[in-house]
């Protein structure tokens, strides 16, 4: 499926991209609409606070209505008795009528990394920044025209291995090709331009340079750029006059595949047409810069509006200014502008964006507290019925003496994310437990999944319900760290608290891997919890490593089954019984991916459906690539699948999120099972943090900290021989 994004008559600012792409991909209302988007608080409550999701850059505005169907408790619609915040700093409002009738207007501007979580605005009651105004009565006759950008971009691939913020591109080509990209309903002047590309080239090749495109508008050139190896690439084009036409352009990119190497593979990331148009309203708002030049006195006109029209400098987009004294005609406003280079947004007040947005409740304990007392927490997604599902594992924990606490991830979000649900407002909130709480946190159980595709651009079906950390490897790009949570120093690779987490979607997955949790560490011990399972790939290295585990194993008095695929490849129906009959552990070591182990696919995420072993759960190390992928957004990962599957798998895995090399993977899993094996660690997320804490001083192991992640509970009871 093809997600286009296309927006006309932006201001020079950075545009919103992530915004038209929620919107057009996820199907949600129109960000005009005037349909209620606000869910009360049980029995008549007040609200703490109102939450805006941005998700356009633009004005935005929120009602008096909106305000009280909200329970905010404020006497006034002023910035006397309102502040409106953007991660804790005040954002500046106008404010049009009152409590009974009226609405406050503000500039929003979302983020433009597409793996950071969309921006939240902040409404509550408080001292507020009101709105600088500035008299721009004209002095002269306007002329109705200014520079506007139109931006084109497709988010549909996403490329892991992109260094910079943006790692979702858009179509692919191959040298030697065309790629038409076709502009419509432009209504420019005869004068110049600028088209501006930005692409990334993601192959290397001998000859310097090894990359090629050549840029043309309506048949005339504008660029024709080489440069080479994998990177990021910016190509201008000047634009002549009387080149745009009004309606319909057409802009070809080439690759012409000449520069001697054996292929070129270049995404095509954005395009900004910049160029001077005539002004005018049509139900959107309108956002252009100064004209180039000055114009009869800097006076600008802008047809098609009515005497409500207002108009916004936001030439400084944190400072935007109310210009007043307008001069309204027969259809048209008109204003003195500030000179090359100032910004401006026109707009009629029905056209202000009417955003997304959440009542924040007034939380019974703060999460601030010094005296709260947890050494065993569980941060639990915004999903109904998750929080009673986690019920009968709390109680459980409680029995054995820990001290609880459940968190709602919406109010760490809330206290330490300023209302955006990032991974490191989660990370902020574990670093205060542990720096200030009365009895810190040893354990933190994080319930819900996670996904890379935070603006859902896959349309998968997997959603980002508890974000984790995208960590940049040189094997794999960004891949999912749940080790950061639990590392508050910023320079180190040691974790303090020990973190896992159950990657459920929904409440099935969730009471599986509970009831799972519960039935390891109350069942009876048993002759199967024995043995071991040890499944090495078709490389030599790969049975001498598998070797080494299997003597630790069987001097820890387990009974060690090898299965090598250098000696038999057709080992699935052994891997299979192996698992139904019982095992207290199974590793495997060798090439993997996703869902399956080794090239020959010998064992596969679709075979946990198959497995029989309800009674008899191991636990699973997979000392390999990907198999635990767990933020994907359309696939399953193979350890997730095991911990799923309802009549067996596992109860805990073991299992990295991205590639890496065999000796950096060896060293992890040596001091993971010399810990374990030991006795002196009771748990197992303790021992892979004690693994991670005595590899953290060696920098080439690193990217194996990161990508090995625990799913499971962390504070699960390991059962020795």
């Amino acid at each position: 499926m093809r997600r286009t994004i296309v927006i006309t008559a932006l201001s020079l600012l950075t545009v919103g991209f992530l915004a038209a792409a929620f919107y057009t991909l996820r199907g949600e209302p129109d960000v005009n609409s005037e349909a209620s988007m606000l869910e009360p608080l049980p029995g008549g409550s007040e609200s703490a606070a109102l939450r805006l999701t941005v998700m356009n850059n633009g004005i935005a505005s929120v009602s008096a209505e909106q305000i009280r169907q909200a329970l905010l408790p404020v006497t006034d619609l002023s910035a006397d008795t309102l502040s409106l915040t953007r991660n804790g700093e005040p954002v500046p409002f106008h404010v049009v009528g009152d409590l009974e009738e009226g609405a406050l207007y503000f500039y929003a501007q979302v983020m433009t990394n597409t793996l950071d979580a969309p921006v939240v605005y902040w409404l509550a009651p408080g001292t507020g920044m009101a709105m600088n105004t500035s008299d721009a009565a004209p002095t002269a006759e306007g002329t109705p025209i200014g520079k506007q950008i139109y931006h084109w971009e497709q988010n549909e691939n996403f490329l892991a291995q992109a260094t910079n913020d943006d790692v979702w591109l858009g179509p692919r080509i191959f040298a030697p090709t065309e790629f038409p990209i076709t502009i419509n309903d432009l209504d420019p002047v005869a004068s110049e331009g600028k088209l501006t590309v930005h692409v990334w080239s993601n192959n290397a090749a001998p000859p310097n340079p090894d990359h090629h495109l050549i840029v043309t508008l309506n048949g005339h050139l504008l660029a024709d750029q080489t440069w080479d190896g994998i990177k990021s690439e910016t190509i201008n084009g000047d634009i002549p006059k009387n080149i745009l036409r009004k309606g319909t352009n057409t802009i070809v990119l080439s690759a012409p595949g000449d520069t001697g190497a054996a292929g070129e593979a270049i995404y095509i990331d954005w395009i900004d047409l910049e160029y001077e148009s005539n002004l005018a309203l049509n139900d959107e708002q309108l956002h252009f810069s100064h004209p180039a030049s000055s114009v009869l006195n800097n006076n600008i006109s802008i047809l098609n509006s009515s005497e409500e029209a207002l108009v916004f400098d936001i030439t400084e987009p944190d400072r935007p200014i109310l210009l007043t004294d307008l001069e309204y005609g027969d259809d048209s406003v008109t204003f003195l502008g500030s000179g090359v280079g100032s910004q401006y947004i026109a707009l009629e007040p029905d056209s202000a964006h009417h955003i997304p947005m959440t009542v924040a409740p007034q939380w019974e304990r703060t999460l601030r507290s010094p005296d709260n007392t947890a050494d065993y927490i569980a941060i639990v997604a915004d999903v109904t019925g998750f929080e009673e599902a986690l019920q009968p594992l709390i109680a459980h924990r409680e029995g054995q003496g820990a001290t609880t606490m459940v968190v709602s991830a919406q109010q760490v979000f809330d206290e330490f994310g300023f209302g955006r649900q990032t991974p490191q407002a989660l990370r902020d909130f574990l670093a205060y437990a542990y720096g200030n709480w009365k009895l810190p946190p040893r354990f933190a159980l994080l319930v819900g999944d996670a996904t890379y595709d935070v603006y859902d651009f896959e349309n998968g079906q997997n959603a980002n319900l508890l974000p984790t950390f995208l960590v940049y490897t040189t094997f794999a790009g960004h891949v999912a760290s749940d080790t950061l949570f639990g590392i508050f120093e910023d320079d180190s690779l040691e974790p303090q608290i020990a973190i896992g987490r159950f990657p459920a979607q929904n409440i099935e997955q969730l009471n599986t891997m509970v009831e799972k949790t519960i039935a390891y560490e109350t069942s009876a011990p048993e002759e199967w919890q024995r043995h071991a399972l040890l499944v090495s790939d078709d490389e030599p290295h790969f049975d001498l490593a598998s070797n080494r585990l299997a003597d630790a194993l069987d001097n820890g008095g387990y009974e060690v089954q090898k299965l090598y695929m250098t000696e038999n490849e057709d080992i699935r129906d052994a891997i299979m019984g192996a698992i139904n009959n019982g095992v207290g552990l199974i590793n495997y070591i060798g090439h993997g991916s996703v869902r399956v182990w080794g090239d020959e696919k010998v064992f596969q995420a679709s075979d946990a459906e198959t497995l029989i072993n309800i009674k008899r759960l191991p636990i699973f190390t997979t000392f390999t690539c990907l198999n635990g992928y767990f933020n994907h957004p359309i696939d399953d990962a193979l350890a997730e699948a095991l911990l799923w599957a309802e009549d067996g798998g596992i109860v805990a895995a073991i299992a990295p999120s991205g590639r890496s090399l065999p000796d950096q993977q060896e060293p992890l899993s040596d001091e993971f099972y010399k810990d374990l094996l030991s006795g002196e660690t009771v748990t197992l997320g303790e021992a892979l943090m004690a693994a991670k804490q005595a590899s953290a001083d060696d920098p080439s192991l690193a990217e194996v900290i990161h990508t090995f992640n625990l799913l499971g509970d962390p504070a699960l009871r390991f059962r020795l021989p």
